[in-house]
């Protein structure tokens, strides 16, 4: 069984990398099945059936921050989690708790809300190269030694195909070959050529290249700008 475990770990080239991240994927998942449990229960108490809202709420913003503390490169995704989450939040507290405020503000603090997260979207990228920059002190030179690819989605004949690279490098004379954690679309470097990445000193497994970070599709620009616009709609209607 230990060998069976031990193979699945070094093969997988995911977030789970060891031990301890499977033994915190499992208790993960059990600690989903046992909210969805808390939710069903609370929704067939009536006194209690508001609280299902924020819950929910609860739920999207914590999926959201933990994928945000995976993710080296897609932001919009978990921090759209998160969004939701702060919306569902507030609007289950404000209306069970504070109704004559929620009316008053109408929507300008929903609108506020989704204003500062499409802010958030946008300069988050910025944010996290000058993160990266103060967590790994140690840079190396690595090969792009291969480029996974994987359908991303298909609809109408239509794929769309996301990339992840895998590179080689040395350090302290040890050969490392290490796999980004995000598959992503756009531009994305070419096997055999040579990038700059930052690592983790103490465990070299542990890197992000910057250029990919810094590198950004146009598409990536849709979400915050539609995420501002109905945030802005909201503030002028509310």
């Amino acid at each position: 069984m230990n060998e069976n475990l031990d193979d699945f770990l070094s093969n997988n080239r995911g977030i789970i990398k060891t031990r301890k991240g499977l033994v915190w994927a499992i208790i993960g998942v059990a600690g989903f099945l046992s909210y969805l449990g808390l939710l069903t229960v609370l929704s067939m108490i009536p006194p209690l059936q508001w609280l299902t809202g924020p819950l929910t709420g609860l739920l999207f913003f914590a999926t959201g921050l933990i994928f945000l503390e995976l993710s080296t490169g897609g932001y919009n995704l978990p921090l759209t989690a998160m969004m939701i989450g702060t919306l569902l939040i507030y609007i289950g507290t404000a209306d069970q708790l504070f109704p004559a405020i929620r009316e008053s503000l109408g929507d300008k603090v929903t609108g506020g809300i989704m204003i500062a997260f499409g802010i958030l979207m946008l300069i988050l990228p910025l944010i996290a190269v000058k993160y990266y920059q103060g967590k790994y002190k140690t840079s190396v030179d690595a090969t792009v030694i291969h480029v996974e690819h994987q359908v991303s989605r298909v609809r109408r004949g239509h794929r769309t195909m996301t990339y992840r690279p895998i590179y080689e490098f040395t350090y302290l004379g040890k050969k490392f070959t290490v796999t980004d954690k995000n598959f992503s679309s756009g531009s994305h470097p070419s096997t055999g050529e040579e990038r700059e990445l930052l690592i983790d000193e103490n465990n070299p497994e542990r890197f992000v290249d910057i250029e990919r970070i810094k590198t950004r599709n146009i598409s990536s620009f849709i979400a915050p700008v539609i995420v501002l616009a109905l945030g802005i709609y909201l503030m002028v209607a509310g």
